[in-house]
C-alpha cells in the first residue's frame, strides 16, 4: 500500500463508518504535507454530515491550499446547501461531466436528495467511472443507487469487477462495505451472517462521541437481524436505535414498517406510514407503495369497464 493511503487508512475507516467526530478531531499537523489536503476535505465533509457549518474550515483551506480553489468551491457549495437549504451558485445543476471523484459523488447525492432523480445520478456516476475506473468512492454510491432501484444485476457486476482491482483497493473499507451489501442481497444464512459480523465489528469501536454514526450502523445491523429472522434481537435493537435518534428518520421508519409486517402482522403499519409520509413523502418506500396502489386502481378500473 502506498504511504499516502496507509497514512489515511484509519481516517478513511472512520469517515466511511460515520465516526465523523473522530475525523474532525484530527490536527492537520498529525499528517504529512502531501495528504493534508485530503484530510481537510474529509474533515469538511464530516463537519457537514454533523449538521455544522464548515465555512471556517473552507476559508482556512483556501488560505493554506490556494492552488486547490476548485475543490473548495465544490465543498463550499456542498456546505451552503446543507447550512442554508439552498445552493445559490447552482453549482450542482451546472455539472454535466464531473472532473473529480468527489464532484461526481456530491453531484449524484444532490441529484438524489434535492432533484429526486436517481437515474440522472446513476448517469453522472457511470460517466465519471468510465473515464476514471480506479477511484473507489463513486462505485460505492453507484452500487447503493442500483440497490435502491432494485437493479441487483448491475450492482453485482460492479462488485465482481472489483475482483480485478489491486489488493490495496480490496483492502479498503469501501470494498468491505460493498461486499457486505452484496452478501445481504444474495441472501442465505452464511452471506447474511458475514454482512452482520462486518457491521457488528464496526460497532465494537468507540462511538461515545458519534451517536449519529452508531445510529446508522445499528440500522444496518437491525436489517440484517431481520433477514436472519432473529426477531427478539431485532426488537431489542429497535429500542436501542430509537433512543439514539435525535429526530424522526425516514429510513428508520421504513425499516420499522418492514419489521412490523414481519413481527406483528402489520398491526402498527398505518401510523408508521403516516409518520413516514410526513417526514419524507418522496421516500422510496412511499414511491413504491404509490406505484402499487396506482397499478391496483388501474386493474380494478379495467375490470369494471370489461364487466
Amino acid at each position: 500500500m502506498e504511504h499516502t493511503e496507509s497514512e489515511l487508512y484509519t481516517l478513511k475507516n472512520q469517515f466511511y463508518s460515520h465516526q465523523h467526530q473522530k475525523v474532525i478531531a484530527y490536527s492537520l499537523d498529525q499528517f504529512s504535507e502531501n495528504v493534508q489536503l485530503s484530510v481537510l476535505s474529509f474533515q469538511i465533509r464530516s463537519t457537514v454530515s454533523l449538521g455544522k457549518d464548515a465555512s471556517p474550515l473552507i476559508d482556512d483551506g483556501k488560505t493554506k491550499f490556494p492552488e486547490s480553489e476548485a475543490l473548495f468551491q465544490l465543498l463550499q457549495a456542498w456546505n451552503d446547501l446543507h447550512s442554508f437549504g439552498t445552493d445559490d451558485s447552482t453549482y450542482f445543476n451546472d455539472v454535466e461531466t464531473p472532473t473529480t471523484a468527489l464532484e461526481a459523488v456530491l453531484t449524484a447525492i444532490y441529484l438524489v436528495k434535492v432533484g429526486k432523480n436517481i437515474d440522472q445520478a446513476i448517469q453522472i456516476l457511470t460517466t465519471y467511472i468510465d473515464s476514471n475506473p480506479s477511484e473507489l468512492e463513486p462505485f460505492l454510491l453507484l452500487v447503493q443507487l442500483y440497490l435502491v432501484k432494485g437493479n441487483f444485476t448491475s450492482a453485482l457486476k460492479i462488485f465482481n469487477d472489483f475482483q480485478s482491482f489491486s489488493s490495496d483497493a480490496r483492502d479498503s473499507i469501501i470494498y468491505s462495505v460493498l461486499e457486505s451489501w452484496i452478501h445481504s442481497i444474495k441472501g442465505e444464512s452464511d452471506n447474511i451472517s458475514n454482512a452482520y459480523y462486518f457491521y457488528d465489528d464496526l460497532l465494537s469501536g468507540d462511538f461515545d462521541d458519534d451517536s449519529e454514526g452508531k445510529f446508522k450502523l445499528l440500522i444496518s445491523v437491525f436489517v440484517l437481524t431481520l433477514q436472519l429472522k432473529h426477531y427478539p434481537e431485532a426488537q431489542e435493537l429497535l429500542i436501542q436505535i430509537a433512543s439514539l435518534s435525535p429526530k424522526p428518520n425516514a429510513d428508520f421508519i421504513a425499516n420499522q414498517i418492514t419489521a412490523d409486517y414481519l413481527m406483528n402482522n402489520g398491526s402498527k403499519v398505518g401510523p408508521l406510514l403516516e409518520e413516514l409520509a410526513s417526514v419524507d413523502p418522496d421516500h422510496q418506500l412511499m414511491v413504491e407503495l404509490k406505484e402499487k396502489n396506482q397499478l391496483f386502481d388501474e386493474i380494478v378500473s379495467k375490470y369494471k369497464v370489461e364487466s
